[in-house]
């Protein structure tokens, strides 16, 4: 299997966008792996699910012998990625600040015009190899390009709480990942879009504050959902259950017309006269994402450009030209209990040189006790576990960056990350996070995981005789996790084992009985790790 190598950030914008197949002209809606309800249609009220992905026989464009761009793609990318977070609260507002360096990843998907017609550019970056390989299983076969954008999460568990889940704070995000999740090896494309979900046994509900940096953060908003057990309405063999809660979300995503036309285009009276923007500057133009008029005033660039309808802007005069691009998604106000996490003072520092790589720093608040059963109410004197992730480098699904569970106190005695408390209330006075004085730095290794799912850590895999191979060498994946037992048995969790990074002299296992088995910076590689091929079942 060989890959197209895109090395995004570091290269320069004229490198990155590629026009990829010229003259194959298509209208496509594949799910971009982010399961949030982009059903094609643009919702207005939409809150979760992405099943948007396309017939896996759809052939018409993306292939041949040019292919996708891998956006991102880097097999130099590192297992390791260093994270900080801080953490404060008054009398009413939660803050969290979190940094790390990595691309820019303002962008997401587009449609652009290309020899007479629409064609849609952005997606799954797994899904750009299932197209160049014309892989039906193992994706959309039907992508253009993979650009895409840069998020960072978390999922929060009150362990007292009526949503608690049981060993969340020995597994993590693990606990939420499977098997049978899209892009690992017994997923198939014809499973549909099958996510994040808790097992059948494990009851309760993750809270999950999600800040977007491409469909949210431009208009200083986040993005408010939750992680549950599958539920019946998602039909068989797909979705999971990660959920937007309650509400409107902080964009919508167009509709194509029967020509393949996007349902928007820019407001010309916001962009001095344009409709679009030229392909070629993707990742420079000022007018990377447009608005509706409940967001013409939110975040730190407002006033934003207005998108219109497109049959407005062809009544105005507008025709296409060869390479206009506008955005598939337009921002809008948040309602509801999706729009209770609010993202004011991020902000992106740009390397030296390199306009498309430096420091994210994400300030995300929420109320504390926001009232919405699909939340996590935080309450000073308690203490809680939470869980990180980072997409950067224009990845999603499998390929992001992760950390174990890591507890988190607001007063509440030892903990791994302590919540300042300050006076005031309400979100409008930002703390102070540069004064690491006053609220400590916590430093976390986030890191690749690979293949590794809850079935492999608990050794269902094992017991059930199921085998993996890699496609490229063809020999077995071990599957065999000798940490099953003190996992099941003897409530261990994955830090009283593991470490992401380091040697086993820094190592201090949180629990007594925990014992140094490696750094997953060595584990991982060896199960499918670094921007490799996804192991697939033995016949």
């Amino acid at each position: 299997m060989n890959y197209r190598l895109i090395r995004f950030p570091g290269a320069m914008v004229a490198c990155i966008v590629l026009a990829c197949v010229a003259g194959c002209p298509i209208t496509l809606t594949p799910d971009d792996g982010d399961n949030v309800n982009d059903n094609v249609v643009a919702n207005e009220n939409e809150n979760e699910n992405d099943n948007t992905a396309p017939d896996p026989n759809d052939n018409d464009g993306g292939v041949g012998d040019v292919g996708p761009t891998l956006q991102g793609l880097d097999i130099d990318k590192s297992m390791i990625l260093p994270f900080t977070v801080q953490a404060a609260y008054n009398d009413d507002t939660m803050f969290f600040h979190m940094s790390w360096e990595g691309d820019r990843g303002d962008t997401h998907d587009y449609f652009r015009y290309t020899d007479g017609a629409w064609q849609r550019e952005g997606g799954v970056r797994r899904d750009g190899q299932a197209t160049l390989d014309q892989d039906e299983c193992r994706g959309s076969t039907g992508v253009n390009s993979t650009i895409y954008e840069s998020r960072v999460t978390f999922m929060l568990d009150d362990p007292n709480g009526p949503n608690a889940v049981q060993g969340f704070l020995e597994f993590g995000c693990t606990l939420t990942c499977h098997d049978n999740s899209r892009t690992m090896p017994t997923w198939c494309h014809e499973d549909g879009d099958v996510h994040k979900y808790l097992p059948d046994d494990v009851p309760g509900r993750l809270d999950l504050w999600h800040h977007r940096l491409g469909r949210a953060n431009p208009i200083g908003l986040s993005d408010d959902q939750w992680v549950g057990q599958r539920t019946g309405d998602e039909g068989d063999g797909g979705g999971g259950s990660r959920h937007g809660d309650d509400g409107t979300g902080p964009y919508a995503t167009a509709a194509t017309g029967d020509d393949g036309s996007p349902q928007w285009v820019f407001d010309p009276a916001t962009t001095d006269g344009s409709y679009a923007f030229p392909f070629e500057e993707l990742f420079i133009s000022p007018l990377r994402t447009f608005v509706d008029e409940t967001a013409a005033d939110l975040g730190p660039n407002a006033p934003n450009p207005v998108g219109i309808d497109y049959a407005d802007a062809v009544a105005m005069g507008y025709e296409p030209s060869e390479g206009d691009t506008v955005p598939r998604r337009r921002l809008r106000q948040t309602e509801g209990s999706r729009g209770d996490i609010t993202a004011a003072g991020t902000t992106f520092t740009p390397s030296a040189g390199d306009p498309l790589f430096g420091r994210w720093d994400s300030n995300i608040q929420r109320a504390l006790d926001t009232g919405n059963g699909d939340d996590t109410a935080l309450a000073d004197g308690n203490v809680y576990n939470i869980a990180f992730a980072v997409h950067t480098g224009m990845v999603t699904v499998r390929d992001h960056y992760v950390s174990f569970a890591y507890t988190v106190s607001l007063g509440g005695g030892d903990a791994d990350i302590q919540a300042v408390q300050i006076a005031g209330s309400g979100a409008g006075a930002l703390p102070d996070f540069s004064d690491s004085s006053q609220f400590p730095v916590t430093e976390i290794d986030l890191f690749l995981p690979g293949i590794a799912s809850y079935e492999f850590l608990i050794g269902e895999n094992k017991n059930l005789g199921v085998e993996y191979i890699d496609p490229e060498t063809g020999s077995l994946i071990d599957q065999s996790h000798t940490g099953a037992t003190f996992l099941k048995d003897l409530g261990l969790g994955c830090r009283d084992c593991h470490t992401a990074s380091g040697s086993v002299e820094t190592f201090n296992p949180p629990k007594p009985g925990g014992f140094f088995a490696e750094t997953m910076e060595h584990l991982v590689p060896l199960r499918g790790g670094v921007n490799t091929p996804t192991p697939v079942p033995a016949e």
